[in-house]
């Protein structure tokens, strides 16, 4: 099998400055690897899209709420229920997590203050119905 002009040319630039010993390693490891292994080696690596930073309430919401057992659709919920009871409003927000409650109440004209305060307020209410203390009356 004979090179045309375009391929011999190629392969000069290509190697331009290596010597013989340093062309010969380098067939044979072409001959002994697949194309593919050849190419991630040869090739960068593709960099990963950096990762988006998540609403800073949400994740405020999300540590306040850590203490309770149970999933994020449940938290939500009681969040809600707890600050339509707290600001006398009726909510009909049924909302899939703690992101779209946040969102959900941001629409209804709450502001992310009085959304921190409805949770904190939601801890101190649940630790006052179930704390482990015991009251003597």
């Amino acid at each position: 099998m004979k090179l045309d002009a375009a391929q011999t040319k190629l392969l000069r630039t290509a190697f331009k400055g290596r010597s013989r010993a340093e062309l010969k390693k380098l067939f044979a490891l072409v001959r002994s690897h697949e194309d593919r292994a050849l190419l991630a080696a040869a090739l960068p690596k593709k960099k990963a899209a950096p990762k988006r930073k998540g609403d800073p309430l949400v994740r405020e919401l999300e540590q306040t709420l850590k203490p309770i057992m149970g999933p994020s659709i449940e938290k939500a919920d009681m969040l809600i229920e707890h600050i339509a009871k707290k600001h006398r409003r009726k909510l009909g927000i049924e909302p899939k997590g703690l992101a779209d409650a946040a969102k959900r109440l941001r629409a209804s004209k709450f502001s992310d203050d009085q959304i921190r305060a409805g949770a904190q307020s939601l801890m101190a209410h649940l630790a006052k119905l179930y704390g482990d203390r015991e009251t003597v009356v």
